[in-house]
């Protein structure tokens, strides 16, 4: 049996009262695939990245039973980022950019791609 992942494949930059990043790999399709690919395979992603989105995370992805027939990559545009501030508790927040980029075209993908899974 398959599974079937929906959601965003993005960079993130956060920021703790411990640390900081700058630009690392995130959204809750690519965590969410790395997770499930523990249980089971196939898993059947579907969303939507620019051309920076990096091969090596594909790959790595990809090596875990990832299906990418789903996840549209248009080139020459930027992946979906997002950068927060989380505070003390490390349960509150605050959004500090969202920039859509390539995400303002997902809900045309899901409606195109909804039907590559069995259940």
């Amino acid at each position: 049996m398959s599974l079937l992942i929906a959601g965003t494949m993005a960079f993130d930059a956060i920021e703790t009262p411990f640390g900081k990043t700058d630009r690392i790999i995130g959204g809750s399709a690519t965590y969410a695939a790395w997770s499930a690919s523990h249980f089971t395979k196939p898993i059947k992603q579907i969303s939507i990245i620019g051309g920076d989105f990096p091969d090596s995370e594909i790959n790595a992805l990809k090596e875990r039973g990832v299906q990418f027939e789903g996840v549209e990559c248009i080139q020459n545009e930027k992946s979906f980022f997002w950068s927060g501030r989380y505070h003390m508790d490390m349960n509150t927040r605050d959004t500090l950019i969202t920039d859509l980029n390539v995400l303002e075209n997902l809900i045309r993908l899901f409606l195109n791609r909804i039907r590559i899974a069995n259940f």
